[in-house]
């Protein structure tokens, strides 16, 4: 038994590593698409902002 689980280690950390090396791969991309739509919103807000009236009572 403690025979087979040392040959399956083996393969399961290759899986393990290429699965987090893929991840750290994309990682830049996510957050440079991130920030796109971050500043998008930031330039809708500051519309959405401009627009608002003050109350008249003050």
């Amino acid at each position: 038994m403690m025979q087979n689980f040392g040959q399956s280690v083996g393969p399961l950390m290759m899986i393990l590593v290429a699965v987090i090396a893929v991840l750290w791969i994309a990682l830049p991309f996510a957050v440079f698409g991130i920030k796109r739509r971050l500043d998008a919103i930031l330039v809708e807000l500051k519309r959405v902002n401009g627009n608002i009236r003050p109350p008249e009572g003050r």
